[in-house]
């Protein structure tokens, strides 16, 4: 279990080390000249496509080196890339410095492989559930803490403590690897790169099942995929035009900015840890993931049409307590509709789908914000969710049998 402790603070400071830095970005940024573009996919888009790119060769890695070489080596360069973000003196120098914490924060993919090496099937899920745990908490406390840290003695926005905070944390949880974690992958069971054990190799794989093709073949998995895209997008884009948004229609503060994405994220963790299973037993996944789906579009309009603050901390309420039902409704539905023998590189599809909406949403709500009007991005981000929901329509509302015998 202290293996497991060490590998929820490591989990825990690389969703820090993001949400610590995702609320001043926008407006440092700014600050640099960047573009209405660079404004808003510097920060969370540049991030985020970098781990999604990096994840599967970090987790290909630990395959062939062990996990916990391939841990601390990505602390060591996550250490780095926060105090080279907390030094950068212009906009370059300042996305590449992000790029490379994206990359470094791929390590998630070793993380949660250790965490499979070290727990038997009938404690994994509990074991996973601690380690997922942190994506949560980390999220809930790094907004607030980077809204309190985002700005400098002159009350202007700055990354440069904030950085050296996010820097020091995964200092402790590079030391902590280093003296407490535990390798977990016996050398026996290593893939040595190159060969079959390559990075495209896929030794799970089964002969003839082609999870593209699933997708193509079957509406109601194209349909979740594309539904869980557009809500992931609508998330992207909210965690990265708000700032200005807040900022130009209410006069709000980096404080209070990082205040509300806390709201949002603990009421994304009520309903994805508290509230989805006894809904989904009520109502089934199906609608259960329906009405999400709705709770978004609604959160989303709420932000566009609202005339008070008091209608942005209802939006952010309502929008981060449907996002929390809808990731595990619409995934136990992704499930129900894939192939056992190809269940595994469906789920890899339909996770990175999230990941691309994280990184679309962030890439056109500048430009969206500052050519068509504050709220144009949520009133864009209501259009696609409600597409969305049709195509989620598609889904079956109870498991499809496969035949276990066909080719």
């Amino acid at each position: 279990m202290k293996s497991l402790g060490v590998l929820w603070l490591i989990v825990l400071i690389s969703l820090l080390g993001f949400g610590v830095t995702v609320v001043p970005f926008p407006l440092v940024a700014e600050q640099m000249g960047a573009s209405d573009f660079w404004k808003t996919f510097g920060g969370a888009g540049v991030f985020s496509l970098f781990q999604l790119l990096a994840t599967p060769a970090w987790g290909r890695f630990s395959d062939a080196f062990g996990r916990k070489p391939i841990l601390v080596g990505s602390l060591a360069g996550t250490v780095v890339a926060y105090v080279w973000q907390a030094y950068a003196n212009d906009l370059m120098s300042l996305l590449v410095a992000r790029a490379f914490a994206g990359i470094m924060s791929g390590n998630l993919a070793a993380a949660f492989a250790y965490a499979t090496d070290v727990t038997d099937t009938k404690n994994r899920a509990k074991g996973l559930g601690i380690v997922g745990s942190a994506f949560g908490i980390g999220f809930a406390l790094g907004p607030p803490l980077g809204g309190f840290l985002g700005v400098d003695a002159a009350g202007v926005p700055s990354l440069h403590t904030v950085s050296l905070v996010a820097a020091a944390l995964a200092t402790i949880a590079l030391v902590g690897s280093v003296l407490f974690l535990k390798e977990s992958l016996a050398p026996e069971l290593r893939r040595p790169m190159g060969g079959q054990g390559g990075l495209t190799a896929d030794a799970g794989a089964v002969p003839g099942v082609s999870p593209l093709k699933a997708f193509v073949s079957n509406p109601a998995l194209s349909g979740l995929l594309l539904a869980s895209l557009v809500v992931a997008v609508g998330g992207g884009a909210l965690q990265s035009v708000f700032q200005f948004w807040g900022r130009d229609m209410f006069g709000f503060t980096l404080r209070e900015v990082g205040l509300q994405f806390m709201v949002f994220a603990l009421f994304s963790a009520v309903g994805q840890g508290g509230l989805v299973g006894p809904l989904a037993r009520r109502f089934g996944e199906k609608r259960l993931a329906i009405m999400s789906i709705i709770g978004v579009t609604f959160g989303l309009v709420l932000f566009a049409v609202a005339w008070h603050p008091g209608v942005v901390w209802a939006a952010m309420i309502v929008f981060g307590l449907a996002s929390g039902l809808f990731t595990p409704a619409v995934t136990s539905l992704m499930s129900f509709e894939a192939d056992p023998r190809s269940r595994g590189a469906v789920m890899g599809i339909f996770n990175a789908s999230s990941s691309a909406g994280r990184i679309v949403g962030p890439a056109v709500s500048g430009p969206v914000y500052f050519s068509f009007g504050p709220a144009a991005p949520f009133i864009a981000s209501a259009v696609l969710t409600v597409i969305g929901a049709f195509f989620l329509s598609r889904a079956h509302a109870r498991p499809v049998e496969f035949d276990s015998d066909a080719p």
